[in-house]
């Protein structure tokens, strides 16, 4: 059944509300059912996280030496906060936003769990409403913008992450490129037409997929795979004023299935 839909799709998306809404219960469905399992194998920090980290810490020689606030998007189970504790970064106090509880680990006192669908949240254009506004030192999107089904909508990420950073603070994002993974891409185009069947889903965008999970059954997660011509036509969309202080590859067997941009706000 497609979920109720209710106004117009934003501006420029390939899909109307009923679409991305459908394609948005979908993935929450999957991360329902396997948060334990997937969670088990997110537990290690990213390779990109240390050298983003580095790349900061080279930019702003005081970075660090006062406790941080930091906004921690789609958090998952909270390995972003273990990372920072690990490589002892002092932190003042952390808002952490998803909307499977059952992938949180237990927080620290430090760390603030807020209970959010954030793609609903973008869809319904009350996404920035939900964040801090101006008091970031560090705001981090990890594995989540490969779920946001419109480049619009991604947009919107970015200004969010943007938004909630006071002037000088960073913003660390990963763009998930899973077609650089052979294994991947070469499930990819049977699990998209197995989803869509199940689903009753019409044509996906251009970049656009359905994944599995390991061997799972009738579980699928919508996914894009951002090319490095998209983040270009991104870093021009935005609206807020930023610095882009890096982009580079990192993670995975080569180094390269994540693409991450250091943003700064001036």
């Amino acid at each position: 059944m497609r979920p109720a839909a209710t106004g117009a799709p934003p501006i420029g998306s390939p899909y109307d509300i009923a679409t991305l809404r459908q394609l948005n219960a979908l993935t929450s469905q999957f991360y329902e059912r396997e948060a334990a399992s997937f969670s088990t194998t997110r537990q290690a920090p990213w390779r990109g996280w240390n050298r983003a980290l580095d790349i900061i810490a080279q930019t702003d020689g005081t970075f660090g030496r006062h406790p941080l606030a930091v906004l921690d998007l789609a958090c998952g189970n909270l390995r972003f906060e273990r990372f920072l504790a690990e490589r002892r970064v002092p932190i003042a106090s952390v808002a952490a936003i998803d909307n499977c509880p059952a992938l949180l680990d237990a927080p620290d006192s430090a760390v603030a769990f807020r209970s959010c669908d954030l793609i609903e949240a973008l869809i319904a254009d009350d996404f920035r409403a939900g964040l801090p506004h101006a008091t970031c030192d560090l705001a981090v999107a990890f594995g989540f913008m490969h779920h946001v089904a419109a480049f619009p909508l991604r947009i919107h990420v970015l200004e969010g992450l943007l938004g909630s950073l006071r002037p000088g603070g960073f913003a660390v994002v990963s763009f998930w490129q899973f077609l650089h993974d052979d294994r991947i891409a070469a499930k990819a185009a049977a699990t998209t037409a197995a989803g869509r069947r199940a689903w009753r889903l019409p044509p996906l965008a251009s970049c656009d997929y359905l994944l599995g999970w390991q061997h799972a059954e009738g579980v699928y997660r919508f996914c894009h795979h951002t090319t490095d011509e998209e983040i270009d036509r991104l870093m021009a969309a935005v609206a807020l004023p930023f610095r882009e202080v890096a982009r580079f590859s990192a993670d995975g067997k080569h180094g390269n299935l994540n693409r991450y941009l250091v943003l700064q706000r001036p």
